[in-house]
C-alpha cells in the first residue's frame, strides 16, 4: 500500500477535475494493481498536532465499488486513535443500511462497534461525526446520535487523518479493487481544545472575557447537499453581527460582520482579519494558510 499526492485531486465544481464526478476533495484508490505491486492510496493529515477533547466532523460520499476502506480519524500513535471507518464491501443494496465501524486505541482494552447507519454511505453526501470528552466519545451520522463508547478512550492529544486504502486484507478493507475507487469529501470542521487544558475563544465575540463569549456550533441535520453552504460557526448572543444570518438556510449565519464587510480584498482569509472568501468571485473555500 503506497500512499501519492496524486491521488489527492481537488474537484471544486461537478466535472472540473480530469475525472469529473461529485465536486470536492476526491481521494482515490487505484485499481486495478499488478500482482505483488503496492496499491496506490489517498491520505491526509491536520500540520497540528495539538488537537484535543472536541467535536470532529467531516462530509464525505463514499463508494459500493467493493475493496477499500475510507476513514476519518484522530491519531496519536498506533495505540492512541479515535475512528470512524467505511468498508465499501459492507455498503450493499441487499439491505436498506449499511453498517460503519468505531474503533478506539489506548492504554487497555479496545472500544469498538459496528451498529447500522440509517442510510448508505454511497447514496450521496452525509457527515460523519464524533464528540470526544473526557472518558467517552460519542459518535454521531448526519446530526443522529449513533453510539458512545467508553472503553480505550484516549487522553492526550493528536491529529486528525483522511485516508481510502487497501490493503488486499480478507479480514477488513478486502480487495485491491478492480478499478479506480473515488471517495469524495466535502468538508472537514474541528472544535477542540488545544492541549490538555487549554480552552480557547474566539474573535467573532465582541468580549472575548464576557460571560457568554461562545459562539454556536451548528448541527448538520440530514444528508448533506453538495450545493449547500455550510458554516463553522452561527450567531451568539456576545456576537460582533448578532442580526446576520440563521442556520436554516445554506450560507446564512455568517459570523463577526455581514459578508459584504469582511469578504477578503486581497486573497487571504481567517486570521489575523477575519476575511471571509464566501461570495467572491474566485470561490468559497479557503485553505487552512490563510489563502485562497
Amino acid at each position: 500500500m503506497s500512499y501519492e499526492k496524486q491521488n489527492v485531486i481537488a474537484n471544486p465544481m461537478t466535472g472540473s477535475s480530469a475525472g469529473g464526478g461529485d465536486p470536492g476533495l476526491q481521494m482515490v484508490v487505484r485499481g486495478p494493481t499488478q500482482q505483488g505491486s503496492a496499491v496506490s492510496t489517498a491520505e491526509l493529515k491536520t500540520i497540528r498536532e495539538d488537537m484535543h477533547y472536541g467535536s470532529y466532523r467531516v462530509a464525505l460520499k463514499y463508494s459500493q465499488e467493493p475493496g477499500t476502506c475510507g476513514s476519518m480519524f484522530w491519531y496519536k500513535n498506533d495505540t492512541h486513535e479515535i475512528d470512524i471507518e467505511l468498508l465499501s464491501y459492507q455498503d450493499t443494496d441487499a439491505f436498506s443500511t449499511s453498517p460503519v465501524n468505531f474503533v478506539l486505541h489506548s492504554d487497555g482494552p479496545k472500544g469498538f462497534a459496528t451498529p447500522q447507519l440509517p442510510f448508505h454511505p454511497s447514496d450521496g453526501f452525509h457527515e460523519y461525526r464524533f464528540d470526544w470528552s473526557p472518558g467517552k466519545v460519542s459518535f454521531y451520522a448526519d446530526g443522529q446520535f449513533i453510539r458512545d463508547l467508553t472503553q480505550g478512550v484516549p487522553v492526550d492529544p493528536g491529529f486528525i487523518m483522511l485516508n481510502h486504502w487497501s490493503s488486499g486484507n480478507p479480514g477488513w478493507s478486502k480487495g485491491p479493487p478492480t478499478k479506480d475507487v473515488t471517495m469524495t469529501v466535502a468538508y472537514v470542521k474541528a472544535y477542540f481544545n488545544k492541549g490538555p487544558k487549554t480552552i480557547q475563544t474566539r474573535s467573532e465575540c465582541a468580549d472575548a472575557t464576557a460571560k457568554d463569549a461562545v459562539c454556536e456550533v451548528p448541527d448538520q441535520k440530514g444528508p448533506v447537499s453538495p450545493d449547500q453552504r455550510t458554516v463553522f460557526l452561527t450567531q451568539g448572543n456576545n456576537e460582533k453581527s448578532p442580526s446576520q444570518g440563521s442556520t436554516d438556510q445554506p450560507g446564512a449565519g455568517t459570523t463577526g460582520g455581514t459578508v459584504a464587510e469582511r469578504v477578503s480584498p486581497d486573497a487571504t482569509c481567517g486570521s489575523p482579519n477575519g476575511y471571509t472568501c464566501l461570495g467572491s468571485e474566485k470561490g468559497n473555500c479557503c485553505s487552512s494558510h490563510g489563502w485562497w
